[in-house]
């Protein structure tokens, strides 16, 4: 800001950045920073710079978590740089189709400006019509995988009744049909990981409330050098400056905060109890008792309700994010009130579980991606630090396995080994909402959820929760497309 650019001797408008920090939740202060003198660190940050000619505020707040950001990068760059059946722009592509279900501009943004680096046409763009007919087959598939994915079926066509519309279910079989329009298994299945992972990207960049990167259009405003030289740096939103002063990473005022605050202690005394091994040594419960269980807290999960739409929620969509919106009405519905029509039975991990048919076909269909995820996968859930807020020495593994546990249950996926009485102790009601609303609806999170739950924990615990949600989310997902 203190330099005078000229050109012809005019001065010239500077760009200057909108927004102070990489989330509009977390203060920039509380972050790692880009000069960090943590070597692994900036490691990944040069790695990520080298990729994508930047360091993303995506990567800014992954990098809380170095070991994580590692398997991430090696997925990500393998999924979407590195050769495979698709073209790099047309991944891109349909990352912008994913994107769009959930409304996330950032990751539209991104994605826009990668797509037409690579020689993507900006007719596209401009007008998804006009898209080549074969990647707007993904359509449906896209919809039903974003929000409701026990529809996706391995049938060739098939009318099914959602919301008392008649809809056409196009099938994977329809997308690879002979001709020129079809997909082959390795493009599919290429085109449904790219579509898993950007649902669930977009989730995590949502939840956390990723501010628009400086080059986008959302990510600065433009002044004259005069007038540049003289302001002041953006203002903290006051959102985020009556935040800084939580350790725990912001409490809202009120009974969210004296509810999140019981929350969290509720769980850190189960954990304790856990430690000193003094839970009821109860019996084992049965199959049948396990599978009541189950089909209880998919009805809580339904009865907890969907979030209001927010000023950027789905009330509006922009022009801009709704030329990629196949129906944007078909939405999040919850499992346990699919109805007797859908011919949907619960997904029985036992039957089709990722470690014993889904890690082997996916490498099969696409060679070495079924290893990247699996890494990924293993290392978020066993993930620790042993420390929940300020305590320390605390084994979280109980805490971290119902979070996993309850977003394959609001997914309909059904663990026979798991007693999901599990999830009650260790998910207060208000932490459960905030899981499913950053699962099903995070294009309307807003501050005030981010700070309310378990607001004893520090922000790389919040971000550390959002990577749970991420990856559980995007392993539903993709067994749901597996196994059709």
């Amino acid at each position: 800001r203190e330099s005078r650019f000229f050109t012809q001797g005019k001065p010239v408008k500077v760009p200057q950045l909108r927004h102070p920090s990489a989330s509009a939740f977390i203060p920039e202060t509380e972050l790692v920073p880009i000069d960090t003198d943590d070597e692994v660190e900036r490691d990944l940050f040069v790695e990520a710079y080298l990729v994508d000619n930047r360091v993303s505020n995506m990567v800014r707040l992954m990098g809380y978590h170095p070991r994580y950001l590692t398997s991430f990068l090696r997925f990500h760059i393998y999924l979407m740089h590195h050769d495979g059946p698709l073209p790099v722009h047309l991944r891109h592509y349909i990352a912008i189709l994913a994107a769009a279900r959930h409304r996330c501009t950032y990751l539209i943004s991104l994605c826009e400006a990668t797509f037409q680096a690579y020689g993507g046409d900006p007719i596209w763009l401009e007008d998804p019509l006009r898209a080549p007919k074969k990647i707007r087959a993904l359509n449906h598939v896209n919809m039903k995988l974003a929000h409701q994915p026990w529809l996706v079926k391995p049938d060739d066509i098939r009318v099914n009744c959602v919301d008392s519309v008649s809809r056409i279910v196009l099938c994977f079989r329809d997308l690879l049909h002979p001709g020129l329009d079809s997909w082959s298994l390795s493009e599919l299945t290429h085109a449904i990981v790219i579509l898993a992972h950007y649902h669930s990207l977009a989730g995590f960049a949502l939840g956390c409330a990723l501010n628009p990167e400086i080059d986008s259009r959302e990510g600065h405003v433009v002044s004259s050098p005069r007038s540049s030289e003289s302001s002041s740096p953006p203002a903290t939103p006051p959102a985020v400056a009556s935040s800084r002063s939580s350790q725990g990473g912001g409490i809202s005022d009120g009974e969210n905060q004296h509810s999140e605050t019981f929350g969290f202690q509720s769980v850190m005394e189960q954990l304790k109890q856990i430690e000193n091994n003094s839970l009821d040594d109860a019996m084992e419960p049965t199959a049948a008792e396990l599978e009541k269980q189950f089909e209880t807290e998919t009805l809580a999960s339904a009865e907890l309700g969907d979030p209001q739409p927010t000023a950027t929620g789905t009330s509006y969509i922009s022009p801009r994010i709704a030329k990629y919106i196949e129906d944007p009405d078909f939405e999040h519905q919850d499992f346990a009130r699919r109805g007797d029509f859908s011919g949907v039975s619960t997904f029985r991990i036992q039957d089709f579980s990722w470690e014993d048919q889904g890690y082997s076909l996916a490498n099969r269909l696409f060679p070495d991606i079924g290893q990247f995820l699996d890494d990924k996968f293993k290392l978020i859930v066993n993930l620790t630090y042993r420390t929940f807020g300020k305590n320390e020495e605390v084994d979280t593994t109980m805490f971290r396995r119902a979070i996993w546990n309850y977003i394959h249950c609001i997914k309909g996926m059904f663990h026979d080994d798991y007693s999901y009485e599990e999830v009650n102790k260790m998910l207060h009601r208000d932490f459960k909402k905030y899981i499913r609303n950053v699962t099903c609806f995070p294009e309307r999170t807003t501050i005030d959820d981010f700070n309310a739950f378990l607001s004893g924990l520090h922000y790389s615990e919040k971000v550390h929760v959002n990577l749970l949600v991420l990856e559980a989310r995007l392993q539903s997902e993709l067994l749901y497309a597996l196994r059709a």
